[in-house]
């Protein structure tokens, strides 16, 4: 997961330095709108997991849409990653996949803690690990999660070519 998050990094940071450029912005004075994006982001992705609709039958959804969500929120935390020069160190240890509602909805909970104390190296790597722990409990490995990452942000690539 390293060397994809590495790659990560430095796809996005080609990227928000486009639009920081673009919008005459910078990481410092968009740190608030960052950190709010990063929250709805999470929303979303928790609304097509569906871990916390205790009062709904209806099944999460599809991979595509839920991994879809998934890089809409690294992309946004791979760019904390960029402002605080992080180098993430990744532990081999890997949850097993989970279907327990209970334990899902804990997981993004916590995310959203560690999003809102967003302010420097730490946090970031603790969103990550917990983020990367979220994947693997939902199923996910290290190539679906890059491969959505690289999906969605050749779709932002274009977003910012039409001006979207």
């Amino acid at each position: 997961m390293l060397q994809n998050f590495k790659i990560i990094v430095a796809q996005q940071k080609k990227l928000d330095k486009e639009i920081l450029t673009k919008f005459n912005r910078n990481y410092e004075n968009t740190l608030n709108e960052r950190k709010l994006a990063l929250l709805v982001e999470l929303s979303e992705l928790a609304n097509e997991i569906r871990s916390f609709k205790y009062w709904s039958v209806k099944p999460r959804s599809e991979d595509e849409r839920i991994l879809d969500e998934y890089a809409d929120v690294l992309h946004f935390i791979s760019g904390f990653a960029v402002q605080y020069q992080v180098t993430p160190i990744f532990s081999s240890k890997k949850p097993t996949p989970t279907s327990d509602n209970s334990v899902i909805t804990k997981k993004i909970f916590k995310l959203f803690k560690i999003a809102i104390k967003i302010n420097g190296k730490k946090k970031v790597l603790k969103f990550l690990k917990k983020y990367i722990e979220l994947g693997y409990l939902l199923g996910y490995d290290v190539e679906k999660i890059k491969a959505s990452y690289d999906k969605k942000h050749a779709v932002n690539i274009e977003r910012q070519k039409t001006n979207y």
